[in-house]
């Protein structure tokens, strides 16, 4: 990740956050591989912060460490196959996490707030969609209190376990202390996920030392508490149990993840099949992908031979970064112009590969991958077109790059 001096507001005056890490760069997370369990730690560093100016105290965190989380996840879904569950806890003694650094939002632009929040609430979606389409379970286990964004990412998990050490509790602080609403989908989780009663949902959003104990497990905001000197072995045995209900493939070898190849100038992002042109005068940018140029592989193993550079794989990856770099580097560049270009009948080849090879493990993480990148689309909020003129191939999956436009 690139540090800049001030949460930027335009690429011209400012250095670009990247969204491209590995986990031997994380400072904030763990990962931890006991297959078939997972073990996500998270450690903040309190002067790890992405922008100087403020301090994570209290395993608090910024986008940087969010960063993090996303290529875990990612990580987690593509390169181990034979992880089948997931323990998320806190590395702080009686303290899982703070939720978002309040001295990294009071600096903030708008802008910034936003873009985060949104980031924030699309990990913790991708979360849920590796539980609900990839087989794999989530389990918050709260070494201590969640507050605020903590507790919303333990939302997001399958089950959440605190421990019952007479202090700890989960909180949405948000309302009492700070007078704003959750940011990153906590009351909506709340009440439609766990199904708490809106009475008791209103009361919980109001109580800023939250609630602990068998009052929790009682309002279902948490699924148990166990006491400190049971809570590992208690958590690593629903992981194992989680483990045996999954429907990931026994015996399969992941694919691996490598830094995304790009070019990056002052008016124009080129990767192999996606570059964007960028008119800073025009407040525009035009954005022009490549549909392959050779048939696809012929089988499964030709699918997974190919690994990262299988093109709806290659594809997705550039698109995602290309999306999350304009929205939080380029607010400025408002309107997107996407033209999809190339052979229309290698396209069609592809699209029909991806429908038959549907129940494969690595081709289904390739299918929710590009519908979660879809839905970072949606939300993105630009003015965008699709241009579809003679030479066009919007076709198959690449439609949805004009189906997702305004």
């Amino acid at each position: 990740m690139t540090a800049a001096t001030t949460a930027p507001s335009t690429a011209a005056d400012t250095p670009a956050i990247s969204f491209s890490t590995e986990p031997s760069r994380y400072r904030h997370w763990r990962l931890e591989i006991d297959a078939p369990v997972a073990t996500l730690t998270l450690n903040v560093d309190p002067h790890g912060g992405l922008i100087p100016g403020y301090e994570l105290k209290m395993n608090s965190y910024d986008l940087g460490v969010d960063i993090e989380l996303y290529d875990a996840v990612q990580r987690l879904r593509f390169e181990h196959p034979e992880v089948k569950a997931v323990v998320v806890t806190g590395g702080m003694d009686r303290m899982f996490c703070a939720g978002a650094n309040i001295r990294m939002l009071a600096q903030s632009p708008h802008p910034w707030k936003v873009n985060f929040c949104k980031f924030t609430n699309e990990t913790r979606n991708g979360i849920e969609d590796a539980s609900e389409c990839s087989g794999q379970t989530y389990i918050a286990a709260l070494n201590g209190t969640a507050a605020g964004g903590g507790y919303e990412l333990a939302l997001a998990c399958d089950r959440i376990v605190l421990v019952d050490d007479g202090s700890s509790a989960v909180s949405l602080p948000e309302v009492p202390l700070l007078g704003v609403l959750p940011g990153t989908g906590g009351l909506t989780r709340v009440v439609e996920k766990r199904k708490v009663r809106k009475d008791r949902a209103d009361a919980f959003a109001t109580k800023s030392e939250g609630v602990r104990g068998d009052t929790a497990v009682e309002w279902g905001l948490i699924d148990e508490t166990v006491a400190p000197a049971q809570f590992e072995a208690r958590v690593r045995g629903l992981a194992e149990q989680a483990a045996e209900r999954s429907s990931r493939p026994a015996g399969a070898r992941g694919i691996t993840l490598t830094a995304l190849p790009r070019e990056v100038a002052s008016d124009a992002i080129v990767y192999r099949y996606v570059r964007a042109a960028l008119d800073r005068a025009g407040r525009r940018v035009d954005i022009v992908v490549s549909a392959p140029d050779s048939a696809p592989p012929p089988d499964a193993a030709g699918v997974m031979a190919q690994g990262e550079d299988y093109y709806p794989m290659a594809l997705t990856r550039e698109l995602d970064d290309l999306i999350l770099h304009l929205r939080t580097n380029e607010n400025e560049l408002g309107t997107w112009v996407f033209r999809v270009v190339g052979r229309p009948d290698m396209v069609r080849e592809y699209d029909r590969q991806l429908r038959d090879l549907a129940d494969h493990w690595f081709v289904n993480e390739v299918i929710h991958y590009y519908k979660r990148t879809l839905k970072r689309l949606d939300v993105t909020s630009r003015s965008m077109f699709a241009v579809i003129e003679p030479g066009s191939a919007y076709l198959g999956f690449l439609l949805e790059l004009a189906l997702a436009s305004d």
